[in-house]
């Protein structure tokens, strides 16, 4: 929901607004009068200043009784207002459900309040957008929030076989991926990610020699590997080959590392890949997609164990872990089989801004090493970082009081 204040609307040179309208626990005998629903339509564009063509429509629809009841029209200028009036078939209260589309600013709050009134409802649910290009993530509202980012043009859009894979330019972020409609990426801010979820475990690791990455595939975590030149080997296991080639395309700086000679790219399910593999990593690091289609295998037990397995007797693990406020559920489910697999679990965090809550987690999985122990002098050494500090290193482990408490960490 916005604030829609008419200096906001005009800061960014919206054309047009949406507000839709729940009206809950209405007098019945006022959503079943067509003669009031038509009375309310003449008063409420009198009360929003708009420009009426026509008078308003209003007719009864429905067969079932559970969506009876009367939609109404209205043409204003260059846009319109709908709504639908009814009794609820369970609870026997009235209803409706309204959109006020207009081209020019409103007050959706006072037409809210009118509305209310007239109808005799006792409560309402709002929510207002402005008519401006951009992209939200498509299930940040059932968490009861979600972000906007301002689009000025899709370049790509493709559903590979695993995946719906777009990308886009943005008025603030540069150019940003988006994978089943949630955001990867944006040229903006990935350092802040790609940094922590690389430097932290290869710096807590004395000798890094061996490192495969799952997941990935734009080039981010590979690039900030290669700045480690005690590292010897690098794997990358990525399940969708067109990342990789929609990030050499419109990310070239993100994945500018692929041509070095110490990476070894498979095209294959990282939960496949590491079953059977014994003993080999000294760091994996899991840079996955959100837990659903084929990342959500990525977030089970077994794929946990099977990481344990697949790492050396001093091996670390670090996995990207979601959000604190959004995915605690899951979080505790994975603080409770981490704790008992590995002798070293921690969480910690980074800010990245054009994610929804605006941070992102990581799990510490360690077979040996505490995450606060770490080489300062080789961090030093690290060039071209945006993000990463010692002090950020030690900061990113201190958690919110709640999140410790519910997850158990």
């Amino acid at each position: 929901m916005i604030q829609a204040s008419k200096k906001e609307y005009e800061q960014i040179k919206a054309w047009g607004m949406l507000s839709s309208l729940d009206i809950k626990e209405c007098d019945v005998k006022k959503v079943e009068d067509p003669e009031a629903i038509k009375k309310w339509i003449i008063d409420l564009c009198e009360l929003i200043e708009m420009k009426r063509f026509g008078e308003p429509v209003v007719v009864r629809f429905g067969e079932e009784k559970r969506v009876e009841g009367y939609s109404a029209f209205q043409l204003i200028e260059t846009s319109a207002i709908s709504g639908h009036f009814g009794i609820d078939d369970k609870t026997g209260e009235g209803y409706g459900y309204i959109d006020i589309f207009s081209c020019k600013h409103f007050d959706p709050w006072k037409a809210a309040e009118f509305t209310k009134e007239r109808f005799g409802g006792k409560d309402y649910k709002i929510n207002t957008i402005y008519r401006k290009a951009s992209f939200q993530e498509k299930d940040e509202m059932e968490k009861g929030r979600a972000v906007s980012i301002g689009i000025k043009k899709l370049l790509e859009q493709k559903q590979t076989t695993y995946q719906f894979i777009q990308i886009f330019d943005t008025n603030y972020f540069g150019r940003m991926m988006t994978i089943d409609g949630a955001v990867m990426l944006t040229e903006y801010d990935e350092f802040a990610y790609h940094e922590m979820i690389v430097h932290v475990p290869l710096l807590v690791h004395p000798n890094p020699g061996k490192v495969l990455v799952i997941g990935g595939g734009d080039g981010g975590t590979v690039r900030e590997i290669v700045k480690h030149n005690g590292v010897e080997e690098i794997h990358l296991c990525e399940i969708d080959k067109e990342v990789v080639e929609l990030s050499k395309k419109y990310f070239p700086n993100v994945i500018s590392a692929f041509d070095d000679s110490r990476l070894k790219i498979f095209y294959e399910d990282g939960a496949k890949f590491v079953k059977g593999r014994k003993d080999e990593y000294d760091i994996i690091i899991v840079d996955s997609t959100d837990p659903a289609g084929p990342g959500e295998a990525l977030f089970k037990e077994e794929f946990y164990r099977d990481l344990k397995d697949a790492t050396k007797e001093d091996g670390i693990i670090v996995t990207q872990s979601e959000s604190l406020y959004y995915y605690r559920n899951l979080i505790k489910g994975m603080v409770g089989f981490n704790k008992k697999l590995y002798p070293i679990y921690k969480y910690y965090n980074t800010l990245v801004p054009s994610y929804p809550s605006g941070i992102i987690g990581f799990s510490f999985c360690s077979k040996k090493y505490e995450p606060m122990n770490f080489d300062e002098k080789r961090a030093a050494g690290l060039k071209d970082l945006k993000y990463y500090t010692p002090e950020i290193h030690r900061a990113a482990f201190a958690l919110p009081k709640f999140f410790k408490e519910e997850t158990g960490i």
